[in-house]
């Protein structure tokens, strides 16, 4: 169907109709209508998949292999930076046609209230994103035609924004099915979603009256959205929930994209920039090993890497205490090595560049005091499941293959002549989440393959609701709701936390790791950041968000396993800056200069 976006100056939006068969056909049967409605799905739900723009590019969960640090997260952002404000039109009208053409058509009256419900959500979903990103967007909720002025002005502040949002979820649970094919949305994906919207409104609005439906608090909607999910329960093995063993039967996937390996190859999913590329030839050419058992196992052209401050959070159980603890504090890590001073280390443990041990507070090393001792053991074993199930690191199996990625390993940063290139990981570490594992003969750019990705899912509604309950300050509903994740997925002990800052600091460890590559790690520090206080380092509410300003880190460890050191990613990684006007994005400067109805009196703070 034809798209609408920009036009010049005289017409901001296009209002063409659409082309490729005649209007009325496509309205004329439910089957036509069904396919027109499911041709717009991937409108909205391609928002909610950009999980490297999030992980990566805003955030220090994941680092470029390739490139330097962008320029986003260094704070040189400027206010014609594009985030998606000027080209949803398209996807906007359809949702608006359909809406719209279901009042007339005579095709049976559940597939009307269906198709309705199901615009409604898609058009909920477009305007989330983008008012959790500008808090501001220009609402189109007709058909324009030719008659129609074209230069609409941004809603008049953020709680419309939210409001429209919110009317169109709550209008849409009313008319969408409870069960549906996979892929196809329902009242609990509807359901999920308003959890979510929700704590972002509140957060931004402060829970606004306006904004409240039938005077309850956003943050109790939240939680009887969660409750009313029907049909679902936590996934027992979290890692088959990313690959192809549970893409359709995991019972926590609420709402996910699938594609089929009929349309689909390697290089149009994630695999081909979240797999690297080492050959047995370049490893040999550049010392490193074991070879590989098949030499081209790995040939994908791996563009961002996890980080070492992501693998921090993945917590160990403390083999004396029973305690979760991150891995340098816990008794088997702590009696079996001692710390090493920046001099030692550098002294003892081969690297790149001096520079990576400039990270003051970040840096730090070990080296193993007890004889036989693996120091890549006391940092891996005894982990939350998760860590293994998301991340390969040294000592994994991946793909049939046993990974070394100690100083010249076979998956680690020597692999190439060159820094940050090749496709190599920076940071010694890979990714398992979201790689499917059945491959004949390999992962390679040109094979066909199934793929989904998430949008939805219980893991992450739970902990939606976990969030909503602490900031009614009910402690422990809210740590009896964080744990089920915690203890199912993650195997750890139950967190024990009392008070409100031990429960928040509990609570935003375990979104991370549950969540990390599903694109809401960058978004859930901004929400606690407009909280404050317990949620943000005992900051006021809109200060700095002390992790984004985190340089990027990565692990070194010796070839003989005795030592290690944490350092600091160059190209700029370690150089990371985060504004409070960073809590919004730009009005981009383009649509204000396109746009009549539009002046620089509408732009963001601090973005002028």
């Amino acid at each position: 169907m034809g798209t609408v976006g920009l036009q010049g100056c005289s017409d901001f939006l296009d209002t063409e109709p659409t082309e490729g068969f005649p209007e009325t056909t496509v309205w004329e049967t439910q089957g036509t209508v069904d396919a027109f409605v499911i041709g717009n799905y991937g409108n909205a739900y391609g928002p909610y998949e950009s999980f490297s723009t999030w992980d990566k590019t805003f955030s220090n969960n994941m680092v470029n292999c390739r490139a330097a640090c962008p320029s986003e997260v260094r704070g040189l952002m400027e206010n014609n930076y594009g985030w998606g404000l000027n080209d949803r039109f398209g996807a906007i009208r359809n949702c608006n046609l359909i809406i719209e053409k279901m009042e007339s058509s005579t095709i049976p009256e559940a597939y009307k209230n269906q198709f309705t419900a199901e615009a409604k959500m898609m058009r909920a979903m477009i305007y989330y994103d983008l008012a959790r990103k500008g808090g501001r967007y220009i609402w189109v909720d007709r058909v324009l035609t030719e008659k129609d002025e074209f230069n609409l002005p941004l809603t008049k502040d953020i709680v419309e924004s939210y409001l429209h949002v919110l009317t169109d979820i709550r209008e849409a649970i009313i008319g969408l099915p409870e069960t549906a094919i996979s892929g196809r949305l329902t009242k609990n994906a509807a359901y999920a979603l308003l959890s979510e919207v929700c704590l972002t409104a509140a957060a931004y609005t402060n829970d606004a009256a306006a904004l409240q439906k039938d005077g309850k608090s956003l943050y109790q909607e939240a939680i009887d959205a969660v409750n009313a999910l029907k049909g679902v329960s936590l996934d027992p093995n979290y890692e088959n929930m990313f690959n192809e063993k549970g893409a359709y039967s995991s019972p926590e996937i609420i709402l996910a994209h699938y594609w089929s390996k009929d349309a689909t190859d390697v290089s149009g999913t994630d695999m081909i920039n979240l797999i690297p590329n080492l050959l047995n030839s370049n490893l040999t050419l550049n010392g490193c090993g074991p070879l590989f058992k098949i030499a081209d196992i790995f040939e994908c052209w791996l563009d961002h890497t996890p980080s070492q401050n992501l693998v921090d959070d993945y917590l160990v159980i403390d083999q004396t205490t029973g305690q979760a603890v991150r891995w340098d504090e816990s008794s088997q890590f702590v009696n079996n090595t001692r710390p090493l001073s920046r001099e030692e280390a550098i002294a003892k443990i081969e690297h790149k560049e001096e520079s990576e041990f400039n990270g003051g507070k970040y840096f730090k090393a070990f080296e193993v005091t007890t004889p036989g001792m693996s120091i890549s053991d006391l940092m891996y074993n005894h982990r939350d499941k998760r860590f293994d199930a998301s991340i390969v690191h040294d000592g994994s199996v991946f793909l049939g293959e046993n990974i070394t990625t100690y100083t010249r390993g076979n998956m680690s940063r020597w692999a190439t002549q060159r820094y940050a290139s090749d496709h190599v990981p920076l940071t010694n570490y890979s990714m398992r989440k979201y790689i499917y594992t059945e491959w004949s003969p390999r992962p390679f750019y040109n094979v066909m393959t199934d793929y989904h990705k998430i949008l939805f899912r219980y893991g992450r509604a739970l902990l939606n609701k976990a969030e909503a309950l602490l900031r009614l300050n009910k402690v422990s509903d809210a740590v009896a709701v964080l744990n089920q994740t915690r203890t199912i997925h993650g195997g750890l002990p139950a967190s024990n936390a009392s008070t409100l800052g031990d429960a928040w600091e509990d609570y935003k460890i375990e979104r991370r790791v549950e969540l990390f590559w599903e694109g809401d790690w960058y978004f859930s520090l901004l929400r606690w950041g407009k909280y404050g206080r317990e949620a943000n380092d005992g900051k006021e509410p809109g200060g700095v968000i002390n992790e984004l300003m985190e340089p990027a880190t990565f692990i070194e460890i010796k070839t003989d396993r005795t030592a290690a050191y944490v350092g600091n990613v160059q190209l700029s990684n370690d150089d990371r800056k985060f504004d409070v006007r960073s809590y919004l994005f730009p009005i981009t400067k383009s649509v204000i200069q396109a746009n009549s109805a539009i002046s620089d009196a509408d732009q963001n703070p601090g973005w002028e």
